[in-house]
């Protein structure tokens, strides 16, 4: 064989590898929950005072299809109980020991099971490549419905989280609230003295989730 022969061989041989190595266009993906670029914060009552907190420690990844997100598409979200603060270091201690018992239940999870997906927002028409399959690419928000199961305090309970999404160029941001309960899931309700905290919880999260190759330095 000539050298010329050989060279042209073996460039054919490397586009071949390549190819099969690069992932088809519209392949499903699985994108990192980036915590320094993200928030989940909550936000309690009790009489004539309204509490916030965060949680400090989560990660979390998000599986889909950018050509059609109501085909397979998944999220998981773990955070650490112990991280969750309100800016009180005695009321914080209390809540992670009595009321969350961080040490038995270190970690609250959130595992999708079905995703549903409505139509672009502000009436913005797809493309007749996206058509009705609801490809989030190109930036344009949309939303969503998320029906999962959240395990919290060694209580599992069915859980619709309403929320916003947009992709554009790899990078996803998903943006929400849910209302929960501690009754729901088996936690007393914080009191002190004569006060008490009202049954209710308000989360509010904000995710940015991009591939692990993106993943910004600290």
């Amino acid at each position: 064989m000539s050298a010329r022969r050989a060279v042209l061989a073996c460039l054919m041989l490397a586009g071949l590898l390549s190819a099969a190595a690069a992932p088809p266009p519209g392949a499903p993906v699985t994108l990192l929950i980036h915590p320094d670029a993200s928030s989940l914060t909550f936000t309690i009552h009790r009489t004539g005072e309204t509490i916030e907190g965060a949680a400090h420690e989560f990660t979390g990844e998000v599986g889909f299809d950018p050509a059609d997100l109501s085909t397979g598409s998944s999220v998981v979200l773990r955070v650490t109980a112990a991280s969750l603060e309100t800016g009180n270091r005695m009321r914080d201690r209390k809540m992670r020991n009595t009321h969350l018992e961080a040490d038995r239940f270190p970690e609250i999870v959130f595992k999708s099971t079905s995703i549903k997906i409505g139509p672009e927002r502000e009436g913005a028409a797809p493309t007749p490549a996206q058509g009705a399959r609801g490809s989030a690419q190109g930036g344009r928000q949309r939303k969503a419905l998320v029906e999962g199961v959240l395990s919290l305090h060694g209580v599992d309970r069915t859980l619709m989280v309403p929320a916003a999404i947009r992709y554009d160029s790899g990078l996803l941001t998903v943006e929400g609230s849910v209302a929960l309960t501690y009754s729901d899931y088996g936690i007393p309700i914080p009191r002190f003295l004569w006060l008490v905290m009202e049954d209710d919880i308000k989360v509010r999260f904000r995710f940015v989730a991009e591939a692990p190759a993106r993943r910004r330095a600290p």
